[in-house]
């Protein structure tokens, strides 16, 4: 499972793509994407929807 998660570090939010798997019964989290700040996200989905 991918989702999407936000971390706030001094005032500012930062984006991440984490994806969780299950290994030896227990679930590992693994960063799949570093996105970067909100205006990052934005011009992300932007650019996702014109393909």
């Amino acid at each position: 499972m991918v989702f999407l998660r936000v971390k706030k570090i001094n005032n500012n939010y930062y984006y991440y793509l984490v994806k969780s798997t299950r290994v030896d019964g227990k679930v590992k989290q693994k960063v799949v994407k570093y996105i970067g700040k909100s205006k990052n996200l934005v011009s992300l989905l932007k650019n996702a929807g014109q393909k």
